[in-house]
């Protein structure tokens, strides 16, 4: 049996640059980093016989060929022309529809892990190929580093960020779909903006205070849309004494970054008790 892990991300900055009207995806341009808050995935080789099974412990995650881990087998299958079948078990701990791209690193650590197993000698360039038509976040999980990324996911840069940050995470009740988000967001718009230039500065020179200032993200006006009562979290948050409150991805997560690991605790027993569903963690 190979176990391996799967990392969430989080977005400190997204903008949407325009949408693509050949295959209706949008541009973006986004700054997104790895936090330690992960997936654990068992892959056990099967006997002959069997067909790859996928299981979890979380009931709200579909098993069958709509699984995005499903769905990368089946295309590193098609490559590579294996023979060998697994049970694929996936112990869930990054929430569904929150924007931290679970199943994306859940598809990204099986297809590493599977080339490892079955040491199919594959590069990262040719995981990235494999997985980019699966999924857009799938490369960065692959490359799990901070990074610039543009275009529909494709095109990483990476970003040395000069230390690691205390992430406090909180999930509202609802989830958000990526489609309804995006089509939210071509209906309605944004009216805010993230300083992709100041992020990728900050975290070149441990520079919190710009960081607050360049964060943001053009999905969560379309966000609170769906979801009125994220407004309201997102206040109450930065009411309680957080420097900074942002939405990860197509939502619903909200996350507030800092270096004071012990002002966020306490911030996050506070959040805790007012009966919030909330995770601290770091970025990697």
């Amino acid at each position: 049996m190979l176990l391996t892990k799967a990392y969430a991300k989080i977005n400190l900055g997204l903008n949407v640059i325009n949408k693509d009207t050949q295959d209706a995806y949008h541009n973006l341009d986004m700054v997104i980093a790895p936090i330690e808050l992960h997936d654990r995935i068992e892959i056990e080789l099967l006997p002959n016989g069997f067909d790859t099974l996928i299981t979890s412990d979380d009931h709200e995650l579909p098993t069958d060929e709509t699984n995005i881990v499903s769905k990368v087998e089946k295309a590193l299958r098609a490559k590579c022309n294996y023979k060998e079948n697994f049970r694929i078990h996936i112990h869930k701990k990054i929430p569904i529809g929150a924007g931290l791209g679970g199943g994306s690193a859940d598809g990204a650590a099986v297809l590493i892990a599977l080339n490892k197993l079955l040491k199919l000698k594959l590069s990262i360039e040719e995981l990235c190929e494999i997985g980019k038509k699966v999924g857009s976040d799938i490369p960065f999980c692959i490359y799990n580093q901070t990074a610039r990324v543009q275009g529909k996911g494709e095109i990483l840069t990476t970003i040395k960020n000069k230390k690691r940050y205390a992430v406090l995470l909180l999930f509202p009740k609802k989830g958000l779909s990526t489609k309804d988000t995006y089509l939210k967001y071509d209906e309605v718009g944004t009216t805010s903006n993230a300083d992709i230039e100041g992020i990728i500065e900050a975290l070149q020179k441990d520079d919190l205070s710009l960081l607050t200032k360049s964060m943001g993200n053009q999905l969560e006006d379309a966000a609170k849309n769906l979801y009125p009562e994220l407004a309201n979290i997102k206040k109450e948050m930065l009411e309680s004494g957080l420097d900074n409150v942002v939405m990860t991805g197509s939502g619903s997560a909200l996350f507030s970054i800092s270096s004071d690991y012990k002002k966020l605790k306490k911030i996050n027993m506070i959040l805790l008790e007012k009966g919030y569903k909330v995770i601290l963690t770091e970025t990697k």
